[in-house]
């Protein structure tokens, strides 16, 4: 789910991800809360508008500087490995300015896709995306609740045959503000499991959305429009038989 603002602090905090990174206040949020959201409502290439005319950030619709259309980005998903006895499968994640001038996107925990469950489909089933870089790891960690136990992170090996990930998570609720100039590329990898007690990779389609808010030039200021896009693997036959990166989209946040 998208945060709906960041407050930008010192960025001499306990992690600098790059020179473009700015680091913002840390508190722990449920795991999958980047899964999806109800309050996220597409609109297209359009700019999100009030009733009024007026668009998100105070401008009038007309003012192209106001809204950056999602055309200028693309994204992409891309099946590394598949799962074997010695490891899991693996996805990477890539957003691509490929407009003419920088922007500058609002992250979560990491960049450029943070979510850490992919949910079914159809039925309640879930994967669980452990990002490989010690970087995003940092802001993953194990929750206890009452006498429940929960896999290490990551598993060293498979458990019945199954790279599998059991009992309860939490992310950090971070934001990083990253600048892609024109044809730079961002990029996440992932490492995937069985989430839960359940069969072991069960056929089906799994998805996840993640939120960015975006600002024209090279800091997280002014005019701010909202993207969003998703990832989707299938599963055949207990292993990932594609990976699929969606559209890269503009949205508007409703109280729906």
């Amino acid at each position: 789910m998208p945060q709906k603002a960041y407050t930008i602090i010192d960025a001499d905090a306990h992690y600098m991800p790059s020179r473009r990174a700015v680091l913002t206040s840390v508190s722990a949020i449920t795991l999958g809360s980047f899964a999806g959201c109800n309050g996220l409502r597409e609109t297209g290439n359009s700019t999100p508008s009030t009733s009024n005319g007026t668009n998100m950030t105070g401008e009038t619709s007309s003012n192209d500087e106001a809204s950056l259309s999602p055309d200028i980005a693309s994204f992409e998903a891309d099946l590394v490995r598949n799962v074997t006895a010695d490891h899991p499968s693996r996805f990477t994640a890539t957003l691509t300015n490929d407009g003419r001038d920088p922007f500058t996107a609002t992250f979560g925990f990491a960049p450029p896709f943070s979510v850490t469950t992919l949910d079914a489909t159809e039925g309640d089933a879930s994967l669980f995306c452990y990002p490989v870089s010690d970087d995003a790891r940092q802001h993953v960690q194990r929750v206890a609740i009452g006498n429940g136990t929960a896999s290490d992170l990551p598993p060293e090996s498979r458990a019945d045959e199954c790279w599998r990930v059991t009992g309860s998570y939490s992310t950090d609720s971070i934001a990083y503000a990253r600048t892609l100039d024109a044809g730079e590329s961002l990029r996440v990898a992932y490492d995937v499991y069985t989430y839960g007690d359940g069969s072991c990779f069960p056929d089906g389609d799994y998805r996840a959305t993640t939120g960015v808010s975006v600002h024209p030039g090279t800091s997280a200021d002014g005019a701010t429009t909202s993207w969003s896009y998703g990832v989707t693997l299938a599963l055949r036959d207990g292993s990932v038989s594609s990976v699929a990166g969606s559209d890269v989209r503009a949205v508007a946040l409703t109280d729906e």
